[in-house]
């Protein structure tokens, strides 16, 4: 005789085996469609938006089906009060839907102790209402657990159709999309991804992530709370199992989960007559479309569709929580964003609605300032759109408020500063600092777009940032700040931006001077097919490249100079003597010669400078232009037909950004970054020629052709 283990062990392998072929197939099957509304207290919302239902809610439920529906279907709907415990013959709904006069479906009304609500839609036969209203209350814990997990895969399922959605959309000239959107769609949906798929081509990415669809979804406390149901003590054993290790339960997502404890539930229940199918609910406003995994039969065993509405339940409010640990939000700025986690289900469907965040002011007035759900920028964007009062000068909280479903609920606070220029302070101890970094404080970091740094002459550049608090903000100086002459801080925010200035201790003057003129020589046959640069700001680093300077009034030429040329990006400092291609025309005036290229390296481009130095002292610099790097073309191939791609072929196809065939460049092809490809389709050039932006310069814009 078998001891319980043992036959625990036996269920435990029939039940996977028997859920093991059902579980792959995919919902995709487009089954018929549901109007359904719901009246709350004299409130009326769509089903989309009513998370859980409550005792005297009442419902319309209408089947959309096609004027020329050839099966007859008939509605049925039950509500059901535990896993012991059989509901009434009164607590069961029919519409003939193939007749006039059921033609406007279902009005029920929550009765005072049900639970759940499961929906058929059962072809008609002889006695089928009863047949079906007999099965529920034989096996009521089959039904309160298909309906509890049926409620929990469609909630799962919104989930990932929402992740799936972002990542299969395409944004035309923005590669790099997947990397920045993939780890927020992640946190904010509670999905796992496959993090090797970003280290793949920017083409390749999309078509990884959609991998293994059904196992994405990770468990979600907020779902599981809303779709908990009683499947009590007197729920059939085989039925227990998939919540078991050995069912299953711990190697799938919770998605998968579901599903096969629905299989296998069905499975248990099916007869000669009836066999049992599930539906996943699709809401969109008052409209659940129903999706299938297996297609309807209308012989028997007939098909019988099985769909959950929402649990009958207290309502359970989204845990929403702001990532930062100490937020702020921006007042002056038109488009916020407050990460927000811990409700997937905030992102994936529209239960959360009318969602503002409520602004207490000084005087006493409050404004709400909209805010939506976006899941790819991880948080809810707030528009402020000039709602803002202009004159704060304090700091005021405000607090997320919203309705879910009818509840309406408050959720986190969050503080909004104001930006106000002048406020930034450079700590007491500067003419003394030689860290890399430096913490300046007094403004709102929450209001700071961007800092960028300026020593001496140099043009200003971007400097790495971050915030170091609510009114600190910590900035990594460039590593020549405090060692040649002044470095000015610019704090950029909404209402303007500060700049503050590092003093740097006195340095020998180094040697004046002003570019007089530069000659650019390009090497004949550099390219099979040449490339043409529009204006002469840019300088190929194959070319040759003469310049001269003029020294200032008080400064001479001695022949002992040394002339040092540097690229702002890469490569290395060219150093240029009388020996090696620097001749004085005169006391005043200096040539100096060089091939980018061989001076500087291959990886050397951007700003190209310039400056004298005498005795060790260096001189400012000096712009001579911008130094890029041209592929080489080997050949444009096109066919006679104008509308069909060409292909372009050579060697660092990579320094191109994009290409297009107007110089306008509506419609420009994204060359991704590090392309290591010799070959690339392009479009048809409609005037001759194939219009280039380099990724040295991609202000600049060259051609192909003739």
């Amino acid at each position: 005789m078998l001891s319980m283990r043992s036959l625990v062990s036996l269920l435990a392998l029939i039940v996977t085996a028997a859920s093991a072929k059902a579980e792959t197939a995919q919902f995709d099957l487009a089954g018929p469609t549901l109007r359904v509304s719901v009246t709350h207290q004299g409130a009326l919302l769509p089903i989309s938006q009513v998370p859980q239902l409550a005792t005297g809610d009442q419902i319309s439920i209408i089947a959309d089906l096609p004027d020329d529906q050839a099966a007859h279907y008939l509605l049925i709907a039950a509500f059901l009060r535990g896993a012991t415990n059989p509901p009434p013959d009164k607590w069961f709904y029919e519409a003939e839907l193939w007749k006039k006069k059921d033609r406007k479906g279902l009005k029920l009304t929550v009765p005072d102790g049900a639970e759940q609500i499961a929906l058929f839609l059962a072809p008609a036969t002889g006695g089928d209402f009863s047949t079906l209203r007999n099965a529920v209350q034989g096996r009521p814990g089959a039904f309160v657990r298909a309906a509890q997990e049926l409620a929990q895969a469609s909630l799962d399922r919104s989930r990932l159709d929402t992740y799936l959605a972002a990542i299969r959309k395409t944004v035309p000239g923005d590669p790099d999309r997947l990397d920045r959107i993939t780890p927020l769609l992640a946190r904010s949906l509670q999905v796992k991804i496959n993090a090797d798929c970003l280290t793949k081509l920017p083409d390749l990415q999309a078509p990884c992530l959609l991998q293994n669809q059904e196992a994405l979804v990770l468990d979600d406390g907020h779902s599981n709370a809303i779709t908990d149901a009683v499947a009590g003590p007197g729920a059939d054993l085989a039925l227990q199992l998939s919540a078991t290790p050995q069912g299953g339960l711990g190697y799938y997502s919770p998605y998968i989960a579901a599903i096969r404890d629905v299989i296998g539930i069905f499975g248990s229940i099916r007869t000669a007559k009836y066999q049992y199918i599930p539906a996943l609910a699709v809401l969109r406003d008052d409209r659940m479309s129903l999706v299938l995994n297996t297609p309807p039969s209308f012989h028997n065993p007939k098909s019988v569709l099985v769909t959950a509405l929402p649990l009958i339940a207290p309502v359970h409010i989204p845990p929403l929580q702001v990532v930062e640990r100490t937020p702020a939000l921006c007042a002056n700025a038109s488009d916020l964003l407050l990460p927000i986690v811990g409700a997937p289900l905030v992102y994936a469907t529209r239960y959360a609605h009318q969602l503002a965040l409520r602004v207490s002011l000084p005087d006493g007035r409050t404004i709400d300032l909209p805010a939506t759900p976006d899941a790819e920028r991880g948080g809810l964007v707030i528009r402020n759109e000039g709602r803002f009062p202009t004159n704060l000068v304090a700091p005021v909280e405000a607090t997320l408020h919203g309705i879910w479903g009818f509840q309406p609920f408050d959720g986190p606070k969050v503080q909004m500063v104001p930006a106000q220029t002048g406020r930034w302070k450079l700590p007491a101890d500067t003419l003394s600092t030689s860290s890399a970094t430096i913490t300046v404080t007094g403004g709102a970091s929450a209001c700071v777009s961007g800092v960028v740094t300026q020593t001496g002459g140099d043009p200003a550049q971007p400097a790495i940032w971050k915030a170091a608090g609510p009114d600190a903000v910590s900035v990594a100086l460039p590593d020549k700040a405090m060692r040649n002459g002044s470095t000015a801080i610019i704090i950029k925010a909404p209402s303007g931006e500060d700049r503050l200035t590092l003093a740097g201790p006195a340095t020998p003057q180094g040697m004046g001077a002003t570019v007089i003129a530069r000659a650019v020589k390009r090497p004949t046959a550099a390219s099979p097919v040449p490339i043409t640069l529009v204006g002469d700001a840019d300088i190929p680093s194959d070319a040759r490249l003469t310049f001269s300077l003029r020294a200032d009034k008080a400064a001479r030429f001695t022949g002992r100079e040394m002339i040092e040329v540097a690229a702002q990006s890469g490569g290395r400092t060219a150093t240029i003597s009388s020996a090696d291609g620097m001749r004085l025309a005169d006391q005043q005036v200096a040539l100096a010669s060089l091939t980018p290229a061989t001076s500087l390296g291959a990886s050397a481009f951007g700003p190209l400078r310039a400056r004298i130095v005498r005795d060790g002292v260096a001189g400012d610099w000096l712009s001579l232009g911008t130094l890029v790097r041209l592929p080489r073309i080997e050949q444009l191939t096109c066919a006679s037909d104008a509308t069909a791609n060409c292909t372009l072929s050579g060697d660092s196809l990579f320094l191109i950004q994009a290409l297009s065939a107007t110089p306008d460049f509506r419609q420009p092809i994204a060359i991704p970054d590090g392309y290591p490809y010799a070959t690339v389709a392009v479009p048809h050039p409609t005037d001759g020629k194939l219009y280039l932006r380099l990724r040295d310069d991609p202000e600049a814009v060259g051609s192909i052709g003739a």
